[in-house]
Formats: C-alpha cells, sequence, structure tokens
C-alpha cells in the first residue's frame, strides 16, 4: 500500500502519517525532513535546504518501495509521488482549525514540547500564517492538481473521517479493525 497525504499546514498531516505508519507497520516519511536538514547555526529558519540533487534522490527511493505513507503540503516537485500512490489523502479540516492548530504548535514548539524541523520564531509563524493563506486562495495549486486523480483521491475534513479511513484501510489490506493488533 502506498498512500500520499497531503493538505495545508496544520491539516493533520504528520499525526495521520504516524497514525497510518504505525498501524499498517510500513514506513512514514516527511517531505520536510526531506527537503530540509535541522540546522541551529542558520539563526532565521533554524535549518538548510538540501541541494536539488540530494532531494531528488532520497525522495526517488522512498517512492520506489513497495509501501509507504508519505505525507507533505503537495509541492510540486513531487507530484510523481500522487502519481505512484495508491491512494491520496486530502486534509481540508476547517480554516478555523488550522488556524488554532498553527498558533498551539507555535507555543508548544517554543516551550519544547514538540519537536520541528526550525526555529520556531515569529518570523516562522508569519510563514505558516501565509502559507495558509496561500493555500485557501490556491496559490499553491494543489487542488487544481489533484483534480487529475479523482480515482484514488480521498478528501477528510474532520478527525471522525480519519478515524473511519484508517479503519477502511486495515479491513482492505487486513481484513481486522482497528482495535485489533497485527501480529
Amino acid at each position: 500500500m502506498r498512500i500520499y497525504i497531503v493538505g495545508s499546514v496544520a491539516s493533520g498531516k504528520t499525526t495521520l502519517a504516524k497514525e497510518l505508519s504505525n498501524k499498517l507497520g510500513i514506513k512514514c516519511t516527511h517531505l520536510d525532513g526531506i527537503v530540509h536538514i535541522k540546522d541551529k547555526t542558520n539563526k532565521e529558519w533554524g535549518n538548510i535546504r538540501r541541494t536539488d540533487e540530494e532531494i531528488n534522490r532520497l525522495f526517488k527511493s522512498t517512492i520506489m518501495e513497495s509501501h509507504w505513507v508519505i505525507e507533505d503540503a503537495g509541492r510540486k516537485i513531487f507530484s510523481e509521488g500522487m502519481e505512484e500512490a495508491d491512494v491520496i489523502v486530502h486534509l481540508k479540516p476547517s480554516i478555523f482549525v488550522r488556524r488554532m492548530r498553527v498558533i498551539i504548535r507555535f507555543f508548544k514548539q517554543k516551550l519544547g514540547m514538540e519537536e520541528c524541523l526550525y526555529t520556531p520564531s515569529i518570523h516562522m509563524l508569519k510563514f505558516m500564517f501565509k502559507a495558509l493563506n496561500n493555500y485557501e486562495i490556491g496559490k499553491d495549486d494543489l487542488e487544481t492538481r489533484l483534480n487529475q486523480y479523482t480515482n484514488k483521491a480521498v478528501i477528510l475534513s474532520r478527525g471522525k473521517e480519519s478515524k473511519k479511513f484508517i479503519e477502511s484501510v486495515l479491513l482492505s489490506e487486513y481484513g481486522m479493525k482497528d482495535d485489533e493488533k497485527l501480529n
């Protein structure tokens, strides 16, 4: 099974990816970690960008595997992942929910309660809100690009829908319910 999870900042991609990865026992890749390397010497962002060649090599090796869960904000450079996926999950909680998550995440990261690949600064907080806005107005072109995958795309807007999706994947892949354990 190859699952590609997309959505805006704070849509729940990482949470869903980790949960699916744990329940299915397959590798989870966060594409932010392929693009960036944590580097505290970069005071502005707290990370550095890998070279295009390294990003491409790491991404290609990931999608060549037979089973994976990948999560990303829907960057165009990773469109091949959507093509190779068995299912694309587009997370679309309300803008209010996403804004609240950005704020809560910021404070958790500032307090050291949540890991991140960047420096949790006001600069980064503004960047997150700008990314939310770009998604809302379609500037990132994600929804348009997803239109070609209607046959394998699933849109989830609420947490209950994500739980049902996980259950359906477990049933289809393993014939088991969410509360049962894999051997």
